[in-house]
């Protein structure tokens, strides 16, 4: 993607934030309880989060979430041996591998998040929709639009949701004659991903049905995020052209050229 961002700058914390919530009351237990409760409750924590991305690498077919699984439960190992202070303590000299081996794991971690193996990609979605759209002629509206055809086969349909999933491109929801692909965003990695919900009225989405019918929708919070009013007509034409695109890339064996155009 070149050329200035239509988007508005996201100054959500979610990245951050957790981390220093958790410094937080880490400190807050070791004050009142004790060093030895601040670990329990950092082993729990990163136990939840271990939980978490086991769930995330099933859910979404993606190995890489096993990456920080394994690195999480690291951690809750390191809270609880730590010598003198963990409820299991153990001695130093059996204590320091441990440093190596999370280094090495947090070294993998780096170049994963650098790489945007584990990033959701909705902002970028919404990023190459608007890339050739400039009118400011219309606002939002509440109807989804039909936007064309694609040819495919069920088993088609069904490797490129795959391949959607997989990617973190998109969340599908199947439902009885359609396949609708749910962009996620910051804020929302947690809500449809992870099962909460499967409520996506107001979230922006593209359907292709079992006759290759392609339909999309742009949602008011997700238009909201662009600096101009630009013509949601014309957006949202864009969106799904956009998917029947990716479709037409990944049905030619071309799989790695969608993730170039969102990186």
């Amino acid at each position: 993607m070149n050329g200035p961002s239509k988007l508005r700058p996201d100054f959500s914390v979610n990245g951050i934030g957790q981390p220093i919530i958790l410094l937080i009351i880490f400190a807050i237990c070791w004050g009142l309880l004790g060093i030895t409760a601040g670990l329990i409750f950092i082993a729990i924590a990163y136990g939840v989060y271990a939980l978490l991305s086991l769930a995330y690498s099933f859910r979404t077919s993606n190995p890489w979430f096993l990456a920080p699984f394994v690195f999480q439960l690291t951690m809750v190992l390191f809270a609880l041996i730590a010598p003198k202070v963990g409820v299991f303590a153990v001695s130093e000299a059996s204590f320091k591998p441990l440093f190596l081996i999370l280094f090495v794991e947090f070294a993998v971690l780096v170049y994963i998040m650098s790489t945007k193996k584990l990033r959701w990609r909705g902002r970028e979605i919404l990023e190459l929709a608007a890339m050739n759209v400039d009118d400011t002629t219309n606002g939002f509206t509440e109807r989804p639009r039909p936007l064309g055809k694609i040819d495919c086969s069920k088993n088609e349909l069904a490797g490129f949701t795959l391949f959607i999933k997989r990617s973190l491109i998109a969340w599908p929801i199947h439902e009885t004659n359609r396949i609708v692909l749910v962009p996620i965003t910051t804020g929302d990695e947690y809500r449809l991903p992870l099962g909460f919900s499967s409520d996506y009225s107001e979230s922006t989405w593209i359907a292709i049905d079992n006759d290759g019918n392609v339909q999309a929708q742009i949602s008011k919070k997700d238009y909201l995020k662009y600096k101009e009013t630009l013509a949601f007509d014309q957006l949202v034409e864009s969106l799904g052209e956009l998917f029947i695109d990716f479709f037409e890339k990944y049905n030619n064996g071309e799989g790695v050229r969608i993730m170039y155009d969102l990186n």
